[in-house]
């Protein structure tokens, strides 16, 4: 593995773990049950947060750069 894709990689990680934390702070505040979605199935909890998107922009802005770190370290492999 390249320095690079380790790293980002590494980003990637951070970037989603930030958004987990992110989304059941959000979830447990709206309701106990989404708040249960996103503590075990956290794409359901994002599905349940779309129409709220406008307010939450930032959570889906972190996981877009997790996904594009992701994305941009498995090419570079």
């Amino acid at each position: 593995m390249l320095p690079v894709s380790a790293i980002l990689m590494v980003f990637a990680l951070a970037f989603t773990s930030i958004a987990w934390l992110r989304l059941l702070r959000v979830c447990f505040s709206d309701s106990p049950l989404a708040g249960c979605f996103a503590l075990f199935l956290p794409p359901l909890a994002l599905i349940l947060l779309l129409p709220r998107w406008r307010e939450e922009k930032e959570l889906y802005q972190l996981l877009g750069a997790a996904c594009i770190c992701l994305i941009l370290s498995l090419t570079l492999q």
